[in-house]
C-alpha cells in the first residue's frame, strides 16, 4: 500500500472542493517537521484557484506546484505529465478528482452538454492514467503507487429520482466505477493500487460547474440557485470527506464510500435496491 505521508501527490480539480481539502489533509498528514518529503501538484483548468492553494500549501511547509490544466484537452494533460517529472520526477498518487455537474432528462439534454460531461468525467480521467502511468511505474518500482478515481454515489445506484434528473451525468459516474474496476486487476502486477470513491452530496461548487464550461462546448452559463441551495443544505463537508479519502487508501479499499450518518443509511439502502432486483433476475426460473 502507498504511504500517503511521504511522496509526491497530483490532484485534478485542486483549486476547490474535495481537491482542495485532499491537498491540505495530505499536507497535514505528517508533522510539521517531516512536511518537506511531501510535494503535492495542484492542477485546476482555473489557475488563480490553483496557485491560491499552493499558496497556503507552502505556507504549511511542503512542496507545492499549481498548474493550469483542462483535462479533456489531452495535450494539457501531456504538458501536466512533462511539468509534474521535472519538477519532482515520480507520481506515487493521483487523484482524479476533476469533474463536472449537469442535471437533466437525456432526452432534454444537448448533444454539446453531452460530450462536456463525457470529455470531463471520463476522458479526462482517462488522458490522466495514459500520460502519468510512466510516473507512476517510476514509483512502483520503489514500493507503490495508487490512483484515485472520483466517481459519485449515482455510480453505484439510482436513487429515488424526485426533482433529480442526472442520466447523462449517471453514465459518466458509472464509466469510472467500470474503468477503476478493470484497471485494478490491468495493474496489479505492477504494484499499482486502484481505488473508485463514490461520495453521496458534497458541499462544494459543483452546482456551478458550467460557469467555466469551454467554449468548444457551448461557453459558461451560471448554475441555478435551486441547486445551490440544495447542496448547501444536503452536502457533507468536504474536509471530513478527504479524510475518509484517505483512511479508505490507507486500508487499501477498491471501493471507497466517504459518508457518514444519514448519507450512509440512503446508500445502503439505494445499493440494496439495485442487487436485489439483480440477484431477483438470476434467480428466476427462466
Amino acid at each position: 500500500m502507498v504511504d500517503i505521508k511521504n511522496g509526491t501527490a497530483v490532484i485534478t480539480g485542486g483549486g476547490s472542493g474535495i481537491g482542495r481539502s485532499l491537498a491540505f489533509a495530505l499536507a497535514k498528514a505528517s508533522p510539521t517537521k517531516d512536511r518537506r518529503i511531501t510535494r503535492i501538484v495542484v492542477a485546476d483548468m482555473r489557475s488563480e484557484p490553483a496557485e491560491q492553494v499552493v499558496r497556503e500549501l507552502l505556507d504549511l511547509g511542503v512542496q507545492a506546484k499549481a498548474v493550469a490544466c483542462d483535462i479533456s484537452d489531452e495535450a494539457e494533460v501531456r504538458s501536466l505529465a512533462h511539468e509534474t517529472e521535472a519538477a519532482f520526477g515520480q507520481v506515487d498518487l493521483l487523484f482524479n478528482v476533476a469533474g463536472v455537474t449537469l442535471l437533466g432528462k437525456l432526452h432534454e439534454t444537448s448533444a454539446k452538454d453531452i460530450e462536456w460531461l463525457f470529455s470531463v468525467n471520463v476522458f479526462g480521467v482517462c488522458h490522466m492514467v495514459r500520460f502519468f502511468m510512466p510516473l507512476l511505474k517510476r514509483a512502483a518500482t520503489a514500493g507503490a503507487a495508487h490512483i484515485v478515481n472520483v466517481s459519485s454515489g449515482f455510480g453505484l445506484a439510482m436513487p429515488s429520482m424526485g426533482p433529480v434528473q442526472p442520466s447523462a451525468y449517471a453514465g459518466t459516474k458509472h464509466a469510472l466505477v467500470g474503468l477503476s474496476d478493470a484497471m485494478r486487476k490491468e495493474l496489479e502486477a505492477d504494484r499499482i493500487g486502484v481505488s473508485v470513491v463514490c461520495p453521496g452530496v458534497v458541499n462544494t461548487n459543483a452546482w456551478n460547474s458550467m460557469s467555466f464550461r469551454q467554449e468548444r462546448f457551448g461557453g459558461p452559463r451560471e448554475g441555478s440557485v435551486a441547486s445551490k441551495e440544495r447542496i448547501e443544505k444536503w452536502g457533507q463537508n468536504p474536509d471530513e470527506t478527504a479524510q475518509l479519502i484517505l483512511s479508505g487508501i490507507s486500508r487499501g479499499d477498491f471501493f471507497i464510500l466517504p459518508l457518514s450518518g444519514e448519507g450512509q443509511k440512503s446508500m445502503r439502502a439505494e445499493i440494496e435496491a439495485r442487487y436485489t432486483e439483480l440477484r431477483g433476475v438470476l434467480d428466476r426460473d427462466h
